[in-house]
């Protein structure tokens, strides 16, 4: 009965939030295929809920595939945070432009 909660609880979630995401391309947004692997991984992982009050050790192969299927999509978004939260940022120098029309006189200083 556990395997059954956090299998149907975790698909519908999932689904949920794969499902917004997905509903923004009706508004123009371009939308990555990944999203409805995920999508069929939420789905796949609300099959494993239910095949696991019969059969709770099919149930757990397909809860497996489920979730590396779904983690084709979480998995590089969570490496692209990891990765932006501890890069150092770059060092940026500051231009200082000419002003048009000045001579070397104004622009050096002098010694």
């Amino acid at each position: 009965m556990l395997a059954f909660a956090i299998y149907f609880v975790a698909g519908t979630i999932t689904g949920y939030h794969l499902y917004t995401l997905l509903s923004f391309a009706l508004y123009g947004a371009p939308f990555n295929l990944l999203e409805l692997l995920a999508l069929l991984g939420s789905f796949c992982l609300l099959i494993a809920a239910y095949v696991s009050l019969f059969r709770p050790h099919a149930a757990a192969r397909v809860a497996l595939i489920a979730c590396l299927v779904m983690w084709s999509f979480y998995g590089p978004a969570i490496a692209k945070i990891v990765r932006t939260r501890f890069a150092k940022p770059a060092a940026v120098a500051q231009c200082a432009y000419p002003r048009i029309g000045s001579t070397a006189d104004q622009l050096l200083p002098a010694s």
